[in-house]
């Protein structure tokens, strides 16, 4: 077992840790802090020189002992930093805490910058995040604008099914089962997509509504086979709708959604929207 540090080894391996330390006493009262921890603070050092300085009551360095792993702290320029933090007790003879911080203000920002730019690629993004076979429902919205303009010109049918499954907590792996069996009964023309929600959305070229709701019925029978050895059958509720002669990509869309909430409040788990 190593011998114990001496003060004067002490003070040198404090001053030479690159993370701020801070010494206070179970009374709350400063002891001591290292050449980081002055640097950390910068100005505000000259404010814990005093004797028996008492941080609890110190409006801006009171902060530094917040609870918890994270400390927002503003300085005394306004400028904001977080702070991770690491409270070490001492032993007994020793008495109070030692706290150890590190600024993690820039590790944050570019976090916060990597989600911001991961949201925005999840919203240009033509294909959907999990599910990567289905169209996302920006994918959805731009495949389906042509397909409006198609069905009012030539008055050919377009149907849509919104499809929302009644066990919201379905696993990753049962939702690649559903996308698999809505591409399998869907034709080559079809498209499939998902909201981020997991909300499934049928887009049936040439497709009456009748045949869209024949459509559902088998997809209900498969639905329940690929239950599997879950507890719970698989189920779901059914918003239908078709192209109408003022119809565009959006507002056929809206419809369907709107039909799939009324679909759930209903007993037969599909609402039709004319």
């Amino acid at each position: 077992m190593l011998n114990k540090l001496t003060l004067e080894e002490a003070q040198t391996l404090l001053d030479a840790c690159p993370l701020g330390v801070l010494l206070i006493d179970n009374a709350g009262h400063l002891c001591g802090f290292n050449a980081a921890f002055a640097e950390l603070v910068g100005d505000s050092v000259r404010d814990m020189t005093m004797p028996e300085t008492d941080l609890r009551n110190d409006g801006l360095l009171a902060p530094l002992q917040g609870q918890g792993t994270l400390v927002n702290w503003i300085m005394p320029d306004g400028d904001v930093r977080w702070l991770a933090v690491n409270t070490v007790p001492l032993d007994d003879n020793t008495g109070g805490t030692a706290r150890f911080y590190q600024d993690v203000t820039e590790k944050l920002r570019h976090k916060q910058e990597r989600d911001a730019l991961n949201d925005k690629l999840r919203e240009q993004s033509l294909k959907d995040v999990d599910l990567t076979s289905l169209l996302s429902r920006r994918g959805v919205m731009v495949s389906l604008e042509p397909l409006v303009a198609r069905s009012r010109r030539y008055n050919s049918p377009l149907s849509i099914v919104f499809m929302g499954m009644d066990n919201k907590e379905t696993n990753q792996r049962t939702l690649m089962k559903i996308s698999y069996l809505l591409k399998d009964q869907t034709r080559w023309a079809d498209l499939v997509g998902c909201t981020d929600a997991h909300d499934f959305i049928l887009i049936l070229q040439e497709t009456t509504q009748d045949s869209a709701l024949q459509l559902i019925n088998k997809l209900r029978e498969h639905l329940g086979r690929i239950s599997g050895d879950q507890e719970a059958r698989l189920s779901a509720c059914y918003g239908v709708t078709h192209c109408q002669k003022n119809d565009n990509a959006q507002s056929l869309l809206e419809r369907a959604e709107s039909a799939l909430t009324e679909a759930r409040g209903n007993d037969s788990g599909i609402a039709i929207a004319v």
